[in-house]
């Protein structure tokens, strides 16, 4: 009988002060929510570079897509530095190269690289996953 109880203390004791240290340790994890953000309600318009006289249109709108919640809070304080750097990227492209798929996705990744590494400088942080067009038109 002695033994049976030592068990049953053991049980009980193990069972209260255990649980709350597993419980602590879910609740130390940081919670992850990538997401969104957009650069604004209003597309940027710019230039493109053409061979022509005629001058053209490039209307674009874009997310950044990052990793948590800080770093939506952080490209919304940097909104207009990244619309910015996006400007530059894209006025530097031909018109004529911009209409192919390719191109307009070699952009993106140079635009996701390029700002990435400004957000990095700028604050520390590294969680940008990508920047996505969501409208693209050029004309």
């Amino acid at each position: 009988m002695p033994n049976k109880s030592v068990t049953v203390i053991l049980t009980v004791f193990l069972f209260f002060f255990a649980s709350p240290l597993f419980a602590a340790d879910e609740s130390a994890a940081p919670k992850s929510k990538p997401g969104y953000v957009s650069l604004g309600d209003k597309p940027l318009v710019l230039n493109l570079a053409t061979d022509s006289k005629r001058l053209t249109f490039l209307q674009v709108k874009a997310e950044v897509l990052v990793k948590n919640d800080d770093a939506k809070e952080i490209v919304k304080a940097n909104i207009p530095a990244i619309r910015h750097k996006l400007i530059l990227i894209l006025s530097e492209q031909n018109a004529k190269d911009m209409k192919t798929p390719a191109k307009r996705e070699e952009v993106r990744k140079q635009a996701t690289t390029e700002i990435r590494e400004m957000i990095n400088e700028m604050t520390n942080n590294n969680d940008i996953d990508e920047i996505l067009f969501s409208t693209f038109l050029i004309q």
